[in-house]
């Protein structure tokens, strides 16, 4: 196939692409902007790109301002943590681990501060790639990895401790071996998470939080599971921050505001009354080495 076919391929595609996710986005809205319904990972993406371009909105993440009315009504917690995590992200190059893979998305891999980074993708079974000089993807167990110590200045892991030593499953593996039942097992993550961590690093981590749950397939973190994970990364805590889901959207929080906050399991409910995606509470740590 010459140059100038493949490019009209990927032109015919692209193009295809673009029409394809504004009919599955006017279905959405078109129909009552039910959680997980078509074209609802298509608006919660588009919400998060422009909440990432809106420098005052990341400012607030920064600095714990209250978020603006009706923020992220109806959608999951990405909309909260990819904003924390990247208010914190530091705007120069370097390595950066992402545990769990959950930057793994174009739409978030085109955003500037992640363009000059080296990041490693860690995660249990393989995935879509994205085919790109400064991506790497390493597939295997992050409570043992085969990583050298001291290698990365930054890591990210999003949503991915509840998921540690519980039943993978369920959506993130076919192999018997990944269905488990060890709770604690997110302390073995954060203390290999501390090794590959250059001495000053920083790692960014978030967890929905709450009520304790056990789901099989995730935990939702309460006080002492939240406590246990921090004493367990063996650092120092340098910023933390709660947020809680409501019917009008999410609202900056704390600990106690979040005592009640039960993740809803989409995977066993229908619709939830107050329209919740998924966790009502969600706590966004960063850790320092």
């Amino acid at each position: 196939m010459t140059l100038v076919i493949r490019t009209a391929v990927r032109t015919a595609r692209s193009i295809r692409d673009r029409v394809l996710r504004r009919h599955r986005l006017r279905q959405y809205l078109c129909s009552g902007r039910i959680p997980w319904s078509r074209g609802y990972i298509d608006y919660r993406n588009e919400q998060i790109r422009e909440v990432l371009r809106d420098r005052q909105l990341l400012k607030g993440f920064r600095s714990h301002n209250d978020l603006p009315p009706g923020f992220g009504s109806r959608l999951d917690e990405r909309i909260i943590e990819y904003p924390w995590t990247f208010a914190r992200l530091q705007r120069s190059a370097g390595r950066l681990l992402d545990a769990g893979s959950a930057l793994n998305h174009e739409f978030l891999l085109s955003e500037p501060v992640l363009r000059e980074k080296s990041i490693v993708f860690f995660t249990l079974a393989p995935e879509s790639f994205h085919s790109s000089p400064n991506l790497s993807y390493v597939f295997g167990d992050l409570r043992e990895t085969v990583l050298r110590d001291e290698t990365f200045d930054e890591i990210v892991c999003i949503s991915t401790l509840e998921h540690v030593g519980m039943d993978n499953t369920k959506l993130y593996s076919s192999e018997t071996r990944h269905k488990e039942r060890s709770l604690r097992d997110y302390r073995l993550v954060m203390r290999e998470l501390h090794r590959l961590l250059v001495p000053g690093g920083r790692l960014i981590v978030t967890v929905p939080f709450g009520r304790r749950q056990d789901l099989g397939w995730l935990q939702n973190f309460d006080n002492g599971l939240l406590d246990d994970a921090i004493q367990s990364f063996e650092g120092e805590l340098a910023d933390e921050g709660y947020y809680r889901y409501t019917p009008e959207g999410w609202m900056l929080s704390n600990r106690k505001g979040c005592d009640d906050c039960a993740y809803f399991d989409v995977h066993s409910h229908g619709t939830a009354p107050d329209l919740a995606a998924a966790a009502r509470g969600v706590a966004c740590l960063e850790l320092r080495r």
